[in-house]
């Protein structure tokens, strides 16, 4: 993907429904072009759907990224100077290559990336970022809000929460809710908080929600449209929810375990 922030839409028209986007530098598979639309796959989640064909290039050669956006996402402009014209927002994890450095503009670094767009070079890492665990990862989210299909600090729903936070301890997971409580570490079952862990996955139909430890949930809530921390029993109290409709999924990697590691 060339675009920050590509909208991907069941159908191939601007005002189609919104699944999901597509982030900067994300490898997709594209099966056919019609009306100005990609119908593609995404290579890192396997999502599929249409995005504009501008948002997309071919891959002429292979070439490594020298860097990625740390920040939970950053402005490119049109010259080495933030006053300059935007041009676009890349958002965290993007791969970037840094065709030029030592660009100073009032004390500031910045990068000429190799699409020939500026940023600050301080927004930049060389290796993709990370927190220690998921809820240290959701906890960067806090306030921002909600966006159905998004996944970025602009906007963000509750299953792309999760897939950031899993990104970010170096663990790719699948898209949407109903995909994730399928496939995220093993169902476990849950009868009250005491059952549950830091980390663990509480799914009802088309919501999900990080157990954050100390009667505490992180989740995109799309009721009051942002990034929360609630108590969970009064969540359940004001939303209704029972445990008996909770699926939980523990997955060792959500506290920054590895397999190898998990006892």
């Amino acid at each position: 993907m060339v675009a920050g922030r590509a909208p991907v839409r069941k159908s191939p028209a601007p005002d189609a429904e919104l699944l999901t986007f597509f982030h900067y530098g994300e490898p997709v598979l594209v099966f056919e072009a019609v009306e100005g639309f990609a119908w593609c796959q995404s290579l890192i989640d396997d999502y599929v759907g249409y995005v504009a064909l501008t948002a997309i290039a071919p891959i002429e050669a292979a070439l490594e990224p020298t860097h990625y956006v740390k920040n939970l996402g950053t402005y490119t402009y049109e010259q080495s100077d933030l006053r300059s014209p935007i041009r676009d927002f890349l958002p965290r994890h993007s791969p970037v290559i840094a065709a030029e450095t030592g660009l100073i503009t009032r004390g500031t670094e910045y990068a000429r990336l190799d699409t020939g767009r500026f940023l600050s070079l301080g927004c930049l890492g060389t290796e993709p970022p990370g927190s220690a665990d998921i809820i240290a990862a959701a906890m960067l989210y806090l306030g921002c809000p909600y966006l159905w299909g998004g996944k970025s600090f602009l906007g963000i729903d509750c299953s792309g929460l999760v897939q950031n936070a899993f990104r970010d301890v170096g663990v790719l997971v699948l898209r949407d809710t109903d995909m994730q409580r399928e496939t995220i570490g093993e169902a476990v079952s849950a009868n009250s908080e005491g059952d549950l862990r830091p980390g663990d996955l509480l799914y009802i139909p088309g919501h999900v929600m990080i157990y954050a430890g100390h009667s505490a949930v992180i989740h995109a809530d799309g009721v009051t449209m942002m990034v929360r921390r609630d108590n969970l029993a009064v969540l359940m109290r004001e939303r209704g929810f029972d445990w008996k409709g909770f699926t939980v999924r523990r997955d060792p990697a959500a506290m920054g375990i590895s397999p190898a590691g998990a006892g």
